[in-house]
């Protein structure tokens, strides 16, 4: 009797964990598809394309000969 009754909380255990395993799965899902419906992310795409946009870069300074090394 204690055997079958330990299943039995086994098995209801294990359902209820599959329960929220799946609920938490669909959220995430349903996360997913609402936030693909918005706006397009900026950044790396993964190399699919998109519309990253380049930074202007700075252009280095000048090298000021009072602050080269001179190794003699």
């Amino acid at each position: 009797m204690i055997d079958l009754q330990l299943l039995n909380d086994t098995l209801v255990a294990l359902a209820a964990l599959a329960g929220v395993v799946i609920a938490v799965s669909g959220a995430i899902v349903a996360v997913a598809a609402i936030t693909a419906r918005g706006h397009a992310r900026r950044g790396w795409t993964g190399g699919t394309g998109g519309t990253r946009t380049e930074l202007p870069r700075h252009p280095a300074p000048e090298a000021d000969d009072a602050r080269q090394l001179v190794l003699r």
